[in-house]
């Protein structure tokens, strides 16, 4: 009968076992498809917005497009005005056009050419003479173009990226040169900043045969966009999405909105990172997620059956719990009472009839047990115990037991030593510095005892150094302390070296382990 119980029993368990795996199973082929079918709906949903976006960025472009177009083309207008039939033929001067132009935005620079592309008036200070003969857009306004658009290049004069926008000038039929202003590409740079895109995201400017005039971030060199796929959607629409897979520039995809301006030879652009708009769609995911609670009710059935395993554990972990509590209070006044203990051997050695010397031995040595005891319930440290602290107060102890002037240097490092280890070095440390109060500083006012405590991989290290008269330790009589010392030692497992070094240096190593 007991047999068929404890089958019963393990049955019972076996199958309390398998239950939560295989409602967990149906729990996660639930959420697989359902999963499946949200996701592919948010990453849809994510492109769309995406989309939307750099639609509704590139029609911003374009309006900011617009309107630099239009002033620059007004403020060339008024320069034209502004010059006399030989003004641009007047060399070598720079005249201030200022009320002609009007307040230009931050960025924008004038400049008038003659007819052979040299420079004679600008807004720039200090400017140097160039030629812009070379110059596409001077070539066109030459040939008969009204206006026209430089492409995206370097500018020397404001030692910037910029476009420039250039009107001719015509006198009597003649034409006499070109007015031009040059935008520079900072001015794209203000507004991408106040669009909050993204950071991998783009604005451009391009003219309608390819060549870029404007863009953030600004490329390296000029960049013709003409072959590139959405280009040629320019043709048939005013404006459009492409998912571009790569960019010719910087080799990033991005969703590109595109919009052309009305009465410019120009297109706007705006293009965001897909990297970007799909960490939208992860976000978007998680709160969708949340149709998929209802769902989460299945998993809870196998839950409440864990559950009940688990409380039986935690029963069992309570009570191991505060066994470990009950032990280590248990240690705790044990080394309590060990140290009240020896704090009454303590006192009952104070009334012996013993000579002052061997009684303040005696006691100084009970101490050292008494403090280690104390460490030890005080910090609860019952298998390793950080030895620096006793060691301080052991040493601050021992020199305020004596009435010398005696400067004290201790440099321990923190060094946890096994309990077993405790008592023996406590005891080597109270013999070493005794033995340096009673009789290393007893012609000397300016006394110093040093102590230094540190560890080397697996090896514990104990310097205690004086600057007392010294002796040899090969000749020096044998007297209880040196046995106690030797004894220690053996306890410890450790190696001893005494020298006489401009004083007596002890140094003492012992393995930690």
């Amino acid at each position: 009968m007991a047999i068929l119980k404890r089958q019963g029993r393990a049955n019972d368990a076996r199958g309390l076992s398998a239950l939560p795996i295989w409602l967990s199973l149906a729990f996660i082929g639930l959420m697989l498809v359902f999963g499946g079918m949200l996701l592919m709906q948010s990453y849809r949903t994510a492109l769309r917005n995406g989309e939307v976006r750099a639609a509704a960025s590139a029609q911003t472009v374009a309006a900011n497009a617009q309107w630099m177009m239009e002033a620059s083309n007004q403020a060339l207008q008024r320069i034209d005005a502004a010059l006399s039939l030989n003004g641009i033929r007047t060399a070598g001067k720079i005249l201030d056009l200022e009320k002609a132009v009007g307040d230009l935005p931050i960025g924008f620079n004038y400049a008038v050419f003659d007819a052979a592309g040299h420079l004679r008036f600008s807004s720039v200070g200090d400017a140097r003479s160039i030629n812009i003969e070379t110059r596409g857009y001077f070539a066109k306004l030459a040939g008969g173009q009204d206006l026209a658009i430089g492409r995206l290049t370097r500018d020397n004069q404001i030692n910037a990226s910029a476009f420039t926008i250039a009107r001719r000038v015509m006198r009597d039929g003649q034409f006499q040169g070109v007015a031009a202003i040059t935008i520079s590409n900072a001015f794209v740079d203000r507004f991408w900043r106040t669009m909050g895109l993204g950071a991998n995201s783009t604005v451009s400017i391009i003219r309608d045969d390819g060549w870029l005039i404007a863009r953030h971030p600004e490329p390296d060199a000029e960049v013709d966009l003409g072959q590139t796929a959405w280009f040629a959607m320019l043709k048939d629409h005013q404006s459009g999405i492409y998912h571009s897979p790569v960019s010719p520039i910087d080799g990033i995809s991005r969703i590109v909105a595109f919009q052309k301006i009305d009465g410019w030879p120009v297109v706007a652009l705006a293009a965001i990172d897909r990297a970007e708009v799909l960490d939208q769609f992860w976000q978007n995911l998680k709160s969708q997620l949340l149709i998929v609670i209802p769902f989460a009710c299945v998993l809870s059935l196998a839950t409440a059956w864990i559950v009940r395993l688990l409380h039986g554990f935690a029963i069992r972990n309570n009570e191991l719990e505060r066994a470990l509590e009950r032990n280590t209070f248990l240690f705790r006044e044990i080394h309590h009472r060990v140290k009240n203990n020896l704090q009454t051997v303590q006192a009952l050695v104070r009334l012996q009839p013993l000579s002052p010397e061997a009684k303040s031995d005696v006691s100084r040595r009970i101490a050292a047990m008494v403090s280690i005891h104390e460490q030890i319930y005080q910090t609860d440290q019952f298998e390793t115990i950080e030895i620096a602290p006793y060691v301080n107060t052991l040493v601050t102890d021992i020199a305020s037991s004596f009435d010398k002037n005696v400067a004290l240097d201790l440099e321990l490092e923190a060094v946890a030593v096994d309990r077993d280890h405790a008592l023996p070095l406590g005891m080597l440390i109270n013999e070493v510095v005794s033995n340096a109060f009673k009789y290393a500083f007893n012609d000397t006012d300016h006394g110093w005892l040093k102590v230094r405590l540190s560890q080397e991989g697996l090896k514990g290290n104990l310097v205690i150094r004086d600057n007392g008269p010294g002796y040899d330790p090969l000749q020096a009589p044998q007297g209880m302390g040196s046995k106690l010392i030797a004894g220690f030692i053996a306890q410890l497992g450790g190696e001893l070296h005494i020298e006489r070094d401009n004083g007596m240096v002890f140094r003492a190593s012992w393995p930690i382990a």
